[in-house]
């Protein structure tokens, strides 16, 4: 099924394992490291859904408001239409496998990454890679919403 693409995505380094061309569009299968402190803003997807399993690590995800923490072994379910993300609070860099149903969106990582350097860890995003996120969000039916208080 082709080689895993890695890239830096933010502050996180995504693997493609699977993508929706390998699936007949029905999945997108990704690798995340979240290192301590990050994670991706509070987001809507208007077209799929995201199942997050905890490889290793604690990761606290946010669904619709509500604080789920999820260790090693656990799943946590973001539904499309519903806001939500996650942020690892912990002090190791914690390890997802996240399945993308149907399969598509793994390509916006491809799009706003950069190919990974495997000697060096990823690096605190610059402008311009900010910017890129923001503006290929639409294009994903992806929209970041403000993190709840």
């Amino acid at each position: 099924m082709g080689r895993p693409r890695v890239y830096d995505v933010g502050t996180h380094r995504v693997t493609i394992l699977l993508d929706a061309a390998a699936t007949g569009g029905a999945i997108g299968l990704v690798e995340m490291a979240v290192p301590p402190g990050s994670g991706p803003l509070p987001h809507v997807h208007g077209r799929e859904d995201e199942t997050y399993h905890v490889l290793e690590g604690e990761v606290v995800f946010t669904v619709d408001g509500e604080r789920h923490v999820v260790r090693a072994g656990g799943t946590a379910f973001g539904p499309r239409g519903i806001p939500h993300g996650f942020h690892n609070e912990g002090t190791e860099t914690a390890r997802l496998l996240v399945v993308v149903t149907p399969g598509g969106f793994e390509a916006y990582f491809a799009e706003c990454g950069t190919p990974a350097a495997p000697d060096r860890p990823p690096s605190r995003p610059s402008p311009e890679a900010l910017a890129r996120l923001v503006g290929a969000a639409p294009r994903y039916g992806l929209t970041f919403v403000p993190p709840a208080r």
